[in-house]
């Protein structure tokens, strides 16, 4: 069986997107699939690689970047479909599959499977723009009622990573009955609590410390989980906030702690190293997300597995992941007092905290590991092949 994913950005590019296209893609090496990533050269990347057992395709690209609206570069290809035909020509793919419709030089991946009628799957990892702002919804919802909803339409069949954004990407009158959920999944093997110190030491923390990572932007509601922390600091003065990531609101947010008068207690680290962000995991308290917007955030998964208990908002998938008094907590959206509240009843339990980490890890190991998502992806690749060779056949 041999797959071509396809996708603007992939590693070394970091993103929620990416993240999950080089680990499942590995993992169906893995499980004896050959797969070909075909994706943009950005960032001096080289234009062929292999990684472990994947072959890795990067063509020529424009990339420009739209802060505040449009959270990674958008990635100009025109010559997509010439590349995938040469590709195609020379690997013989038995099923396309596309992993973002945000990027519509890529989305010809959709119309080229159609012509030459070959199987075509499509990942749904963003639901609609709706509930961010009102710019971005306007936007985002011309753009895919304009281009992005269409290779939701000509798919063979789609994979949602939450019930919830398949729900939701039936609003744009898509047939519910070829979208099959597959979760987010997590290398569980890759994160684990420690003892190590590095991290703490680096930034001043010696209590207990909340941790945050994702981007600086909108949907994240990192400005309510900022409010949030003078309540927790009344109860634990020697908590500390430690958010981790970049984003066009980043300088905004550093404002206003420092109008808040929270210098000492809220510390951001910008971009963190692999191996730091596994430490910072696996030494927190609690990992905090207070978003506003999301669909199933891998960062949950990557707390979960590092056994620590997760204080959430309730957007998106969220609630699928955390399990509401067991693994955590799951808070409504923009109250910063509920956030306060939760992130309170645990400091004031470390064993409770420590019971819901390892609810957590077993909840990981159980349901979310990439050798179980890839294993559930591999089966719906073989079921839509022969359902393509009884309709052809």
């Amino acid at each position: 069986m041999k797959i071509c994913l396809v996708n603007a950005l992939f590693h070394p590019f970091s993103g929620g997107v990416e993240k999950h296209m080089y680990e499942l893609s590995r993992e169906l090496a893995r499980q004896n699939v050959d797969v070909t990533v075909l994706t943009a050269r950005t960032d001096g990347a080289p234009a062929y690689e292999e990684l472990e057992g994947v072959r890795v395709y990067r063509v020529p690209c424009v990339s420009v970047k739209v802060p505040g609206l449009y959270p990674p570069p958008l990635v100009i290809s025109p010559l997509l479909p010439w590349y995938l035909k040469r590709l195609d020509d020379e690997h013989g793919f038995d099923i396309i599959h596309l992993q973002n419709r945000f990027f519509p030089d890529f989305d010809a991946a959709a119309l080229y499977a159609r012509i030459k009628r070959k199987p075509f799957m499509m990942t749904i990892h963003n639901a609609r723009p709706v509930g961010i702002s009102p710019a971005i919804a306007a936007l985002g919802l011309a753009y895919d009622w304009l281009i992005g909803r269409w290779p939701f339409a000509l798919a063979d069949r789609i994979i949602a990573v939450s019930e919830w954004v398949k729900h939701d990407i039936e609003k744009y009158h898509i047939d519910g009955r070829k979208i099959v959920t597959i979760h987010n999944g997590i290398n569980v093997g890759s994160f684990k609590p420690t003892s190590a110190m590095s991290v703490r030491r680096r930034y001043g923390i010696e209590g207990p410390m909340l941790l945050f990572v994702g981007r600086m932007i909108t949907q994240k509601g990192v400005p309510y989980l900022i409010e949030a922390m003078p309540m927790v600091l009344a109860k634990h003065p020697d908590a500390k906030l430690l958010l981790v990531g970049r984003g066009s609101s980043l300088e905004k947010l550093k404002r206003k702690v420092n109008a808040m008068g929270l210098e000492k207690s809220v510390i951001f680290s910008g971009y963190m190293g692999e191996e730091d962000l596994k430490e910072a995991y696996g030494t927190c308290d609690i990992f905090v997300l207070p978003s506003v917007w999301e669909v199933l955030p891998i960062a949950i998964l990557e707390a979960m597995s590092s056994s620590r208990p997760v204080v959430c908002t309730n957007a998106g998938g969220n609630a699928e992941l955390v399990k509401d008094g067991v693994n955590g907590y799951v808070v409504p959206m923009r109250d910063p007092r509920a956030l306060a509240e939760k992130v309170n009843a645990l400091l004031d339990d470390p064993e409770k905290m420590r019971a819901m980490g390892r609810a957590g890890r077993r909840l990981a190991e159980e349901e979310f590991d990439w050798k179980l998502i890839a294993a559930r992806t591999k089966e719906v690749y073989e079921d839509l092949l022969v359902e393509k060779m009884k309709d052809t056949g």
